[in-house]
């Protein structure tokens, strides 16, 4: 995994985390950045689905062939 550009950021885990990115490191060869990068994406599509599925438990849809559902305060429709 390679990046265009980079921020380095330090972290403090509890010992049982860092033994496991130890572990999976020694495993797979995979970089503990790539590791802690595959978590984080992970916790992304979580939260990704969570919110989707907050959003579906509303009943406030969008149909996307006609826009309904996308209008302002006045009645203008956003999507044309």
């Amino acid at each position: 995994m390679t990046y265009d550009t980079t921020q380095r950021i330090t972290a403090s885990l509890p010992p049982h985390l860092a033994t496991f990115i130890d572990d999976y490191q020694q495993r797979t060869g995979t970089s503990k950045s790539e590791i802690i990068a595959l978590g984080l994406r992970a916790l992304q599509e979580q939260l990704l689905a969570q919110e989707y599925a907050e959003y579906a438990r509303s009943g406030e849809f969008v149909d996307l062939e006609t826009g309904d559902g996308l209008e302002t305060g006045e009645g203008e429709k956003l999507w044309r």
